[in-house]
């Protein structure tokens, strides 16, 4: 046993000291991986040849789905390393743009029922964009009248078809047949986009090869988890600030279906925006990459959106990306496409195997407590063999995190998120095996201002804590009372220990947090005044909206009036807001945008999308380059 210590403990320093030279030098960083990746081969080579149970049939039946499972999960692993360890975000602020080359753009603005003044906001700010060359067009598919008035009065195109059949597909085809333009931008209606969200990616297609050009999707507020905990980061930003670049790189982007603009004549080629899958922006760039254009990623926000504010909504979204994945693959196999390299297709798989690692981490889940409840073996091993083969790739998992994935996740957080969705995935999945799902579903992203918690969306979540609690009390008693097997038992009751933190953090997630207003949900917190009736009042909220007004008094609330209404001057931007008054007290009071004309809508656009950019700073490269 002690010549077993020594050679772990040396290697471990090994490692560790690797480790070190891995986040001084980008050779050594490159080695880490490859190093890594070849250690978890070599645990895999020993856990396939000489752990599998053979104490019974049941046993090795058992023994053999875990080992797969493991498999999975290390690919997955293994080919997300390889893709992002020579991956280093470049910073590219203060970029001289090109305002030379304006083909025409048009905005397409998909919208089904969210909310109209939403929808307009998103559009004005896309109006204001200095761009020449672009018209604003509002695709509806809620055939709502309203609309077409205010697109009238605000200088935007109204487009509504006279169905619904192929939802977001088909919306957005339906307004390529109604339009003209060289290039077009598909953006979601709750995306405000950044100045220069145009000329920053338009140069590109002055290659003629070039068909899609992808921003991030990135977002002003918190969802469930980063509601619970501040310090989370949002659930996608592994895979928008890491995985896409990557992709990219490997011309196997993943289109995300909004904030992209697209040569129309690429689109035209591949037949228009694919209709078979309920996530058609994937197809969409799949195609375009087999069809030999390129697709590219520009890792810097310039368009901010909203993420689902509860575990129900966040649910329904991820179900539908798992479902929508299915279908991409069953439809437009990239194995058999001739126009994709083999590392494009190695790409698309990889992406595969991650919605198939919802059951590695159910299996994860559910095995060991069938060991510490039924006594059913897993892993046939001894001590010394467990300690050589397994810590040192737990360790080199731990540290790759930490170095190819700097501050963002931990092994910590991803097994948090992963317990979330990993019932949600498996059972989308599950779902469409057996039942194509071919509705697209919008997903919700209102304010819920009820706090209650969400016990239908995390009842899978809640099962598996129960039993897994039975199983860790059983395991326990059985170590008490010095059971045989207790090294396997007591790293049983570890494992497990381990999968309920995920499962506890996943469900206190249901939780909806209290959230006051639409406007503290959603708005910037920025110092500045208005003024009314010479007098001056200070702002503490503002967005698309509306404003929060503080520090009030019973004598100037006096002048306010419930649903009365009121032109404000914001001082030091010449701005004039005709308001409503939603809210009044002797301390502050809520007014929201009501009757603005044109012009007014247009200075405030350009206002709030400068305070929305300064005060909900997010960018990718400053905060994430070493």
């Amino acid at each position: 046993m002690k010549d077993t210590l020594f050679i772990l403990s040396t290697f471990i320093a090994f490692i560790l000291v690797f480790y070190y030279l891995a986040h001084r030098y980008p050779t050594a960083r490159k080695l880490f991986a490859y190093f890594s990746v070849a250690i978890l081969v070599i645990y895999i080579f020993w856990r396939g040849f000489f752990t599998l149970p053979f104490n019974s049939p049941l046993s090795t039946f058992i023994g053999v789905i875990f080992f797969i499972a493991e498999v999975v999960g290390l690919i997955v692993f293994s080919l997300f390393i390889l893709l992002i360890h020579d991956y280093s975000p470049i910073c590219t602020t203060n970029i001289n743009v090109d305002t030379s080359f304006t083909p025409s753009v048009d905005f397409l603005i998909c919208t089904y029922n969210e909310d109209i003044r939403l929808v307009m906001a998103t559009a004005n700010i896309a109006k204001v964009l200095p761009y020449p060359n672009k018209k604003i067009f509002i695709c509806d598919d809620g055939h709502r009248p309203e609309f077409e008035s205010l697109c009238r009065k605000f200088g935007f195109y109204y487009i509504s078809r006279p169905t619904n059949e192929h939802g977001k597909a088909g919306n957005i085809n339906y307004a390529l047949s109604k339009t003209n333009s060289e290039f077009f931008v598909v953006l979601d209606a709750d995306f405000m986009v950044k100045e220069n969200f145009i000329f920053r990616a338009i140069t590109k297609f002055k290659d003629e090869s070039v068909a899609l050009v992808q921003y991030p999707q990135a977002f002003y507020n918190k969802d469930p988890f980063q509601l619970m905990n501040s310090s989370l980061y949002n659930e996608q930003e592994l895979f928008m600030r890491f995985f896409e670049p990557a992709l990219a790189r490997n011309n196997a982007l993943i289109h995300i279906g909004t904030n992209s603009i697209m040569r129309r004549s690429a689109i035209e080629k591949i037949g228009g925006i694919p209709t078979d899958s309920i996530t058609e922006d994937m197809a969409t760039g799949l195609l375009l990459q087999e069809n030999g254009y390129k697709t590219i990623y520009i890792n810097e926000v310039y368009a901010l959106g909203i993420t689902p504010y509860n575990v129900h909504d966040l649910a329904a979204q991820r179900q539908r990306w798992a479902r929508g994945a299915i279908q991409v693959f069953r439809h437009h196999s990239p194995f058999k496409m001739k126009g994709l390299s083999i590392k494009q297709k190695l790409c698309y798989y990889n992406s595969l195997f991650y919605w198939l690692t919802s059951f590695q981490k159910l299996i994860y889940m559910i095995v060991p407590s069938l060991f510490l409840i039924f006594g059913i073996f897993i892993v046939n091993s001894n001590l010394k063999s467990f300690l050589l083969f397994f810590i040192p790739p737990l360790l080199l998992i731990t540290l790759s995190f930490r170095l190819y994935i700097p501050d963002i996740r931990t092994l910590s957080t991803s097994h948090i998120y992963d317990s979330f969705v990993a019932p949600i995935h498996a059972s989308a999945i599950i779902k469409e095996l057996f039942i194509h799902e071919k509705v697209f579903k919008v997903t919700r992203k209102d304010v819920s201002f009820d706090t209650k918690f969400d016990y239908k969306t995390v009842m899978p979540h809640i099962i598996l804590t129960i039993w897994l609690i039975i199983a860790v009390i059983i395991g326990l008693i059985k170590i008490f009372i010095g059971s045989a097997n207790s090294l396997g038992l007591i790293l049983s009751v570890g494992w497990s220990i381990f999968n309920l933190y995920g499962l506890i953090f996943a469900i206190s997630a249901a939780k909806t947090r209290e959230v006051i207003n639409d406007a503290d949900a959603l708005s910037i917190v920025i110092d500045e005044s208005v003024a009314y009736d010479d007098q001056v009042f200070k702002i503490d909220r503002f967005n698309y909206n509306g404003f929060r007004m503080i520090d009030l008094n019973s004598k100037t609330s006096s002048l306010f009036k419930l649903n009365d209404m009121y032109i404000f001057k914001i001082l030091n931007y010449d701005i004039e807001i005709s308001t409503r008054c939603l809210s009044i007290n002797n301390t502050n009071a809520v007014f929201t945008f009501e009757n603005l004309n044109p012009e007014e809508a247009d200075k405030l656009s350009k206002f709030y999308s400068m305070k929305l950019y300064t005060h909900k700073p997010v960018n990718f490269c400053e905060q994430y380059t070493e």
